[in-house]
């Protein structure tokens, strides 16, 4: 290496990490595009070390694609929020939604070191559920959960939701299709269900120096006139942490959000105290019961790179590119089928057909003006 190559040679270094061996298609899409953008925020070298050699005095930031257990983040070297995009939680299920809920009675099965506090603290920020961890309990839960109406079924870890169950018949036979594995190490949620249900996103996240905090709604997929209209999520970004928000003229559901947001932001701060991320995300569901009455409850963390991902690394370089801006539009897209209206001005981090010969296309935009 000559002087000159030595002078301008990257202080740092961003690699992706990754749960699973391989991982492909959107998802991996991405983890890379999101990995690629905060590298050339931070000025850093992408990707894992070329030369072991020379590379060992670089600074490694990981981008994970799940939340870290303090194991792999001491494997990693991972000591506070500024090694990573992401979290680092003590244990495994403090990231899933089975975090949220209190277990169903005082003797049921759940985790080593769980925190009962937590779930009254948050009780006034999230819908009626209870969190298992046993096929028994949850079926318990369920039983119990009826008699108000109807519920869903949640796997705690992927978050993956079953549609509205109203008897045990639909529960048990939606039960059944979870592992037995997953019990002990993500658990289920069994949660009351709401109708008309309108689902808010609201994170904070942070790289270096830039740190921004958003509120938005999510778009659900769907077909008109033969057109597919995108999935995905309207953003109102702002500089700076939740308090933020206050500058924008939120709606009062939306400040509800908001406030339900950071209040379970907190609480699960201070019940696993050892926890830290540098990117937090909330989905927070407005709907209404079985007798009519409006509910908001947290739906639990996200603590590692997501579909808006994309759109708060871009709002990152555009809040430092921009100077006085305060606030601007994110918007983020998933299109199933040919899409043919792609802003000229937006990200495309995957287009691919998939095995039934459809094309996904997922992009981000930015609008400096549309806050």
């Amino acid at each position: 290496m000559t002087v000159q190559e030595s002078c301008f040679r990257s202080i740092g270094r961003v690699e992706p990490v990754t749960r699973a061996k391989h991982i492909a298609g959107a998802d991996a899409a991405c983890l890379s595009h999101t990995a690629e953008r905060i590298a050339r925020l931070l000025r850093y070298d992408y990707g894992r070390a070329g030369n072991p050699a020379t590379d060992t005095q670089q600074r490694v930031y990981f981008v994970p694609d799940h939340p870290l257990t303090a194991v792999e983040a001491g494997r990693l070297g991972v000591c506070s929020d500024s090694d990573l995009f992401g979290g680092v939680v003590p244990h495994a299920f403090v990231a899933t939604r089975a975090a949220t809920h209190p277990p169903v009675s005082a003797d049921a099965q759940v985790p080593q070191n769980w925190s009962y506090a937590l779930a009254r603290i948050i009780s006034g920020c999230v819908l009626r559920g209870f969190s298992a961890f046993s096929h028994a309990d949850a079926r318990l839960a369920a039983q119990r959960l009826l008699r108000t109406g109807p519920i869903r079924l949640d796997c705690g870890g992927s978050g993956a939701s079953h549609d509205i169950l109203c008897n045990m018949d639909e529960f048990d036979e939606a039960l059944n299709g979870i592992a037995v594995v997953d019990f002990a190490t993500q658990g289920v949620v069994v949660e009351q269900a709401l109708a008309e249900q309108t689902t808010y996103v609201v994170g904070r996240a942070r790289v270096a120096n830039e740190c921004v905090s958003y509120v938005g709604t999510r778009r659900a997929a769907r077909i008109e006139s033969g057109r597919p209209i995108h999935s995905g999520c309207d953003l109102a970004v702002v500089a700076g942490d939740f308090s933020a928000l206050d500058s924008v003229g939120l709606s009062t559901e939306a400040r509800h959000a908001v406030l339900a947001a950071a209040r379970y932001d907190l609480a699960i701060s201070h019940a696993y105290r050892s926890s830290f991320a540098s990117r937090r995300s909330y989905d927070v569901v407005l709907g209404h019961d079985r007798h009519g009455s409006a509910r908001m409850g947290v739906r639990g963390p996200s603590w590692s790179v997501a579909a808006e991902s994309p759109a708060e690394v871009a709002a990152m370089a555009a809040f430092r590119d921009v100077p006085g801006l305060r606030c601007l539009r994110a918007s983020t897209y998933e299109a199933l089928g040919e899409v043919r209206d792609v802003p000229s001005d937006a990200m495309v981090y995957y287009r691919s057909g998939g095995a039934d010969g459809e094309t996904l296309t997922r992009y981000c935009t930015i609008d400096v003006h549309g806050c």
